[in-house]
Order: C-alpha cells, then sequence, then structure tokens
C-alpha cells in the first residue's frame, strides 16, 4: 500500500554518506576492525556509535563518536519492546533487538546525509563503500540488505511480526551491513513512532530485521538485495570467522561474523549446541575449536558444557535449583 512517499530525489551534486560502525565496547579488535573499514571509505565521514547503555565506553580513537543508551531512545519516542525476546546466545539488549534504534538516533543528530552505511563491528569489507553507494544512488536504492537465513515462513522471529503485519507483507533482511537513503531512514523513524501508538504493550513488536525489510516494502521503496552489488558468500549471522583467517578470505567482499580469538570461541560455544555437539567429536562445534590450541578453549569448553548439563537437566525435571 501507498504511505503517501514523495518520490526519491536524485541529488546532481556528490554525494554524502555517513558509515556508521556500531559497537558495545572498545578494544585493541575494534581498533583493527575500524581500520580495516577506514581502508575501504574514501569519501564517506565514518562514525562510531557506541551502545553505552552500560556506562560510558573510554578509549575510542577516532574524531567522530556517537554514544547512544536506551534512555535516549525512549527520549526520541521509541519505546523499550521487545524485552521477552532473547538473542541467539540467551542474552537480551534493547539495541541489539532493536538494531534499528540507533540508526535514528543518528538520523536526528546528522539529517542532512544521502545515504546511511550502517556495518558491525564484527563485519569486515574487502570492497569499495564509495563504489557502492554511488550504485545505490544511480539506481536510487532506498534500502539494501541481505536476504539469508531460513525461509520467512519458519523465520525464528517471524512471531514478532504478527501483531503488525499481515502474514503475506512479512519479509526480513539481515542489516550487520547496510545501506539506507535519507528518506528511507525517515519513513522508518515515522513507522516506529506510529507502530508505538498502535501496538498495545500485549502484542509483539517487531524485530528489527522484519521491521525494516516489511515496512520497506510496504511503502514501495526500491530495496535490491545486496548480494546484487557486492559478493556476499561470506556473509551470514554463524558460524564465525576467525580474524588470523582474514587473508584467505580476501576474495569475499563481506565476510560476517569476523571475532578474535577469545571471542571466537565465546560464540562457537554459546551458539545453540545440544549435550550431543559437545559429546560428538565430529560435531561443527568440535571442528570449529579443533583449529586452536586446545589449551586455549579447554576451560572454557568444560564450563560451557557444564552449564548446559544444568540447564538441560532442569528443563527434563531432573534437576532443581
Amino acid at each position: 500500500m501507498d504511505r503517501g512517499l514523495a518520490p526519491f530525489n536524485g541529488a546532481q551534486r556528490a554525494t554524502r554518506y555517513a558509515v556508521i560502525f556500531r559497537t558495545h565496547f572498545w578494544d585493541a579488535f575494534a581498533a583493527r576492525q575500524m581500520q580495516r573499514l577506514r581502508d575501504r571509505v574514501r569519501n564517506g565521514d565514518i562514525y562510531v556509535v557506541a551502545d553505552e547503555t552500560r556506562g560510558a565506553i573510554a578509549g575510542i580513537d577516532h574524531d567522530r563518536v556517537m554514544g547512544v543508551t536506551e534512555a535516549q531512545m525512549s527520549k526520541l519516542g521509541l519505546p523499550p519492546r521487545g524485552a521477552n525476546a532473547l538473542d541467539w546466545y540467551g542474552d537480551y539488549s534493547l539495541m541489539w533487538f532493536n538494531g534499528d534504534y540507533a540508526l535514528y538516533a543518528f538520523l536526528s543528530a546528522h539529517p542532512d546525509y544521502d545515504y546511511y552505511v550502517q556495518l558491525e563491528y564484527d563485519v569486515v569489507l574487502n570492497t569499495d563503500v564509495d563504489e557502492i553507494v554511488a550504485r545505490c544512488e544511480q539506481e536510487r536504492a532506498d534500502f539494501v540488505g541481505l536476504t539469508r537465513g531460513e525461509p520467512v515462513d519458519t523465520w525464528a522471529w517471524r512471531h514478532t511480526c504478527a501483531d503488525a503485519y499481515g502474514p503475506s507483507e512479512i519479509l526480513y533482511k539481515l542489516i550487520c551491513f547496510c545501506v539506507f537513503s535519507r528518506r528511507a531512514l525517515r519513513h522508518l523513524f515515522e513507522r516506529r513512532l506510529a507502530l508505538a501508538t498502535t501496538l498495545r504493550p500485549d502484542q509483539g513488536w517487531p524485530f528489527c530485521e522484519g521491521f525494516i525489510a516489511t515496512e520497506v516494502a510496504i511503502a514501495g521503496m526500491n530495496s535490491p538485495e545486496l548480494t546484487d552489488f557486492v559478493d556476499t558468500s561470506s556473509y551470514d549471522t554463524w558460524p564465525p570467522v576467525l580474524e588470523a583467517d582474514l587473508p584467505s578470505l580476501a576474495h569475499a567482499h563481506v565476510i560476517h561474523p569476523v571475532l578474535d580469538q577469545p571471542r571466537y570461541v565465546s560464540s562457537v560455544l554459546k551458539w545453540k549446541v545440544g549435550l550431543s555437539g559437545y559429546l560428538n567429536p565430529a560435531s561443527l562445534l568440535h571442528r570449529k575449536l579443533r583449529r586452536l590450541p586446545t589449551r586455549d578453549y579447554v576451560q572454557t569448553l568444560a564450563t560451557s558444557f557444564a552449564a548446559k548439563a544444568r540447564r538441560t537437566l532442569r528443563h527434563r525435571g531432573i534437576l532443581r535449583g
């Protein structure tokens, strides 16, 4: 349906774009990731947008830094919804569930860019971002994301969208690396605010990947696949890529998720692995860990297995407390 959007006004002047590097921490790994990004951006303005809900993040060595918090989102009119949803790791973060919220805060502070490129701290690009943005402008693209994962009918977060959209309307796209036009972000911000008034607290709150892709489609905006622009064969949600393996993936345009060794081990162990995965030496879990020295993960593996076993026994009613 048409919600009264004005036609996209392609600019004749040089395209202005911002690159939003999303993180919730800063350390040597984040600094290396930032340097890799700098090497791929010639004319865009790079910003670090840091989730500081749990406290200020010190030591960010960059001249454009914007801190965001959950409290700031509420001031923008964005509700703290989605609190009953857990991510794949069994953790909850408002800013993770609503991965678009920080974009609206950034848009409010920096409303004059033609395009907004978002990437998370665990994305590595081996392609020229200027060229991607130029292509977006040439094709009048409003949102470029990636459809990858299970079919939308069995998508894990589909239920969060069921109260806001009809069954045939729901779509989803990954936004770990994506591009928005200014008018798309403005529209999405308006729609989030509208849903805040129309959806009751007992109704589902659309997960960001479904909200963005669905609203853009309903509005009739141009939303090409990222695969039409670059190679995405190494872009998925899991399993992780070890930072040390990046030289062997120089051919891949977008790599996600890329993690340093401690985070790599943590990610492998936090993923939804059943007890059989721990006990079977041929499982994906062990294949991903085996390439590392055993001493680097054996203690973490044992702790993770014990926690998984306790949760399983409690779930089956065998263990209490």
